[in-house]
């Protein structure tokens, strides 16, 4: 059985450009190599955007926050 080692991060859409998505990517999947002692191989790193609207902080919606 293979090993996998899973990194989800839920950001606001459009928040951050392709290269800071990518460098974040490579970044963790440095970190979880390290710190696990397990290859890159086994390294998914998923970024999965929610648009503004459908997301809130203590009730507001994140395209009424300003």
């Amino acid at each position: 059985m293979t090993n996998r080692v899973s990194i989800e991060i839920h950001p606001i859409e459009g928040r951050h450009s392709v290269a800071q998505k990518s460098e974040f990517m490579k970044r963790a999947t440095e970190a979880v190599v390290k710190i696990l002692n397990c290859s890159a191989e086994e390294v998914v790193v998923s970024i999965i955007e929610y648009r503004p609207e459908n997301v809130s902080r203590a009730g507001t919606p994140f395209t009424e926050r300003g």
